[in-house]
Parts: C-alpha cells; structure tokens; sequence
C-alpha cells in the first residue's frame, strides 16, 4: 500500500475503486496512488462496492485512508453537467474575446442588431388574403409562388435562402480565419444578400401576378388579354399596398449598410498597407 502525503489529511478526494474482492478487500485510486481498504473498516455506503465505482475518500490527520463512500449517479451526472457549463463558459469567453479583438465591439453590436431584427422583430406585414406579419426569418422561408400561399403559408422547413442568410452572417467573422484584407468585405455579404434575395422576390410576386393574369385572360378568351393584363396590374398594385414594413425591416437594412460601410472601410485602410 501507498501512503499519501500528509497534505492530504483529514480531506475528502475523489477516488475510483480498482479491485475489489468478495473477501470485503479492495483497492482505491486517488489521485494515480492507491489505497487499499478494507469493507468491514472504511466503507460508508448502503450498497456493496464495484469496480470502477467513482467515491469519495476520507483521510485522517495521518494522512491514513479513514473512509469510503459511493458517488450517487445523479450526483456525478450533476457534476458533469456542471463542468459541461463551466467549459463552455469558459469557451464562450475565449470566443468572445478572440471576436472582439478580430471585429471589435462596434462590428459585434452592428450583427447583434442584424440578428434580433431578423429573428425577433416583425419585417414585414401583409393585408392580403389575411393580415399576417413575419419576422425576416420567416420571411425567407415562405414561398412566393402563388400569392395566397406568399400571404398565408407559415413556412416549413430549413430552405435555401434561409441556410445562405446564415452563411451571409458567417461572412461577417471571415476576419478572424484570415488576415486577408479581402476578408473584411465578408461584412458586405448580409446587404449583398438583402439585395439579391428583395430582387428575387420581387420577380417571383410580379411573375405571380402576370400568371393570374393570364390564367383569367385565358377563361374569358382572347379579346379579354388587355383587360386581364389590367386586372394584373391592378392586383400587383393591391398586393403593394398590403404590405407594411416593420422595425425588423429597418433594423436589418441599417445593421446590414452599417457592416458593409466597415468592411468596405477595413478593406481600404489594410489594403493600403500591402
């Protein structure tokens, strides 16, 4: 048997149990030096002893093993999940800071306001079919092919304009994988994105229209295709006047100008340097 320092005295460690016999004999790690212990002395526990068990180890003033108890389940699985916190904490803060050295403090405010205007806040509002608003998340993920289900569809599922809004983000924090001056413009990838996704969408709205414009130009017949096309400018007209613009919208299209204006700005002052 190895004895512990005297440092160690009249202290409870965590240990595991190597080995243990019928007889009641057994051996415990503490800290990589083993103890053994005996059941009949040292075991404090109402269940028999297992290898591998995690226990708590009592030393007296000698530094001399005095008792052993069982770890309860629920108690190690707390401690787990307590240290599962602490690390990520502790990784959060790494994170933090390497993104606060990488963008600074301005740049991480500008895509908290990008962030909670299209996740939290309504963008838009639509007095169509129904009177409906959607958060600019929810937005990308409805579907502009017919006006009724532009208007009333919910949404469902991770689609593809929602998956590159979230690589536009990502584009952001392209300054803290690489020193690359161009690396600044990936803080220009969320107006990039507005711009392009708004003008799909608008093709789509108006391509909607024009479809139910000819399809009521096809029921009343061929003398009727300048009326249908009328009705069709009228509808396109009802359908922009439904909607209203909410404090997401503004929040993200200010968010996004105020990131390309430091990307572009970056991008010139260390490109000026190489």
């Amino acid at each position: 048997m190895h004895a512990s320092s005297p440092a160690a005295s009249s202290a409870t460690q965590r240990g595991r149990i190597l080995a243990y016999q019928p007889s009641g004999q057994g051996s415990v790690s503490v800290a990589g030096v083993q103890h053994a212990f005996d059941v009949a002395t040292h075991w404090r526990s109402d269940v028999a002893p297992a290898i591998n068990a995690v226990v708590d180890v009592r030393f007296d003033d000698t530094g001399s093993l005095d008792t052993v108890s069982a770890v309860a389940t629920q108690q190690l699985a707390q401690e787990e999940m307590a240290g599962a916190a602490k690390l990520a904490r502790e990784k959060s803060q790494q994170l933090w800071g390497r993104a606060v050295s990488a963008l600074g403090i301005k740049v991480l405010a500008s895509l908290g306001v990008l962030i909670a205007g299209a996740f939290i806040f309504n963008t838009i509002g639509i007095r169509l079919f129904a009177s409906v608003s959607r958060t600019y998340w929810q937005l990308l993920g409805l579907s502009a092919d017919s006006l009724e289900s532009f208007a009333r569809d919910g949404g469902g599922g991770f689609t593809s304009a929602q998956f590159f809004f979230l690589l536009a983000i990502a584009g952001c924090f392209a300054t803290m994988a690489s020193s690359h001056p161009k690396a600044a413009l990936g803080k220009c990838a969320p107006l990039l994105f507005i711009v392009i996704h708004s003008s799909l969408l608008f093709i789509k709205i108006k391509g909607a229209v024009s479809d139910a414009g000819s399809a009521m130009g096809g029921i009343m017949g061929t003398r009727a295709a300048r009326m249908a096309e009328q009705m069709a400018s009228e509808m396109l007209g009802q359908v922009w006047q439904g909607l209203s613009f909410g404090i997401g919208f503004y929040l993200v299209l200010a968010a996004s100008i105020v990131l390309a204006a430091y990307g572009v700005g970056e991008y010139k002052r260390l490109g000026g340097k190489h």
